[in-house]
């Protein structure tokens, strides 16, 4: 029930108020809440602390494991068996994807990316995947191929077996919305990312997508800017959009009244982006014989990507908005 999924969101919310060495990451607290959430557990404030302190321990006071990333890295190694071993082979993945990219902050995250699809391929192959998908994507959108498509391309490079087709249908999608009201620009790009991980034609997926984003207008409720990529989830998981519409302005007022949920303190993109994931799963675990959940079966198992395709958006919108912030203060 997307009722419950609601509770725990701000049972979890609340919780993750109660980690040290996070009073500062407000939007990131957010979004950890709906990782804990999409998996359906509660976050153990305890496990956490005991996290960031094995993430101190073993980095340096500049590491990229810090600032906006340490209580992300933190809540994903708290749900592991081995945190303080898992630990050890995120900064072995992440070493490894620094001989292919210079540092930054968001190989941390695509390194836990990889670090998930360890025991299907070799690390170090998806390493060197990841890679060319990036410089694919550089290939045909120099200028809009940024560090926050690292964790797109490394989640492609786990899934995808022809980078070939993957990258025409991607174009192929890139064109047709582009062309159908929705901007160019680097969030149109990141959408057809996730679109390439779906099943379908570029027509069948992109007629979806216009579509949802029709009824959504009708309805007053927009998901744009950063939060593009989740509509993608959603039109291909999801078949009664009116329905969808609906529940997402519910749970929008739902959320809004909850502390730290307002358009203060997160803001109504970000609230979106959250609201969208927790009726989407909720969907998919509601009705396994809809037609979304084939989809979903038929598609290399996206069904066990879509927490982090949801991680993936809500860290770059967390980032987003952290920076934002900054720079409005300074």
């Amino acid at each position: 029930m997307i009722e419950d999924k609601v509770n725990l969101l701000v049972k979890n919310s609340n919780n993750l108020e109660n980690v040290k060495s996070s009073f500062l990451a407000g939007v990131f607290k957010k979004c950890n809440a709906l990782t804990l959430t999409l998996k359906g557990l509660e976050a153990d404030v305890y496990q956490i602390n005991n996290c960031i302190d094995i993430i101190k321990t073993n980095s340096g006071v500049l590491s990229n494991f810090r600032g906006n990333n340490l209580l992300t890295t933190a809540v994903n190694l708290s749900i592991l068996d081995n945190p303080e071993e898992s630990f050890n082979e995120f900064i072995i993945i992440y070493e490894k994807l620094k001989k292919h990219f210079y540092t930054n902050e968001f190989l941390v995250l695509a390194s836990q990316i990889i670090y998930n699809y360890k025991n299907e391929r070799s690390v170090d192959e998806i390493v060197v995947d990841t890679r060319k998908v990036y410089d694919l994507m550089k290939e045909n959108h120099l200028f809009l191929t940024g560090q926050e498509d690292i964790c797109s391309a490394a989640l492609i490079a786990t899934t995808c077996d022809d980078l070939n087709s993957t990258f025409t249908d991607m174009e192929r999608c890139y064109s047709i919305l582009r062309k159908n009201g929705f901007w160019s620009g680097n969030n149109l790009q990141a959408l057809t990312h996730i679109l390439s991980l779906f099943g379908g034609t570029a027509e069948e997926k992109c007629n979806k997508m216009i579509l949802l984003n029709n009824v959504l207008k009708r309805s007053n409720t927009h998901i744009d800017g950063y939060s593009l990529p989740i509509l993608g989830v959603v039109a291909l998981t999801t078949s009664d959009y009116d329905k969808f519409s609906k529940d997402l302005e519910s749970v929008n007022k739902v959320l809004k009244k909850q502390h730290g949920f307002g358009n203060f303190s997160l803001g109504s993109s970000l609230r979106n982006i959250i609201s969208a994931s927790l009726i989407c799963v909720d969907s998919l675990e509601s009705d396994k014989d809809s037609l979304s959940y084939k989809i979903i079966e038929t598609t290399k198992n996206i069904s066990l990507n879509i927490v982090m395709i949801m991680q993936i958006a809500a860290s770059s919108a967390a980032t987003t908005a952290s920076i934002a912030v900054s720079t409005s203060n300074s």
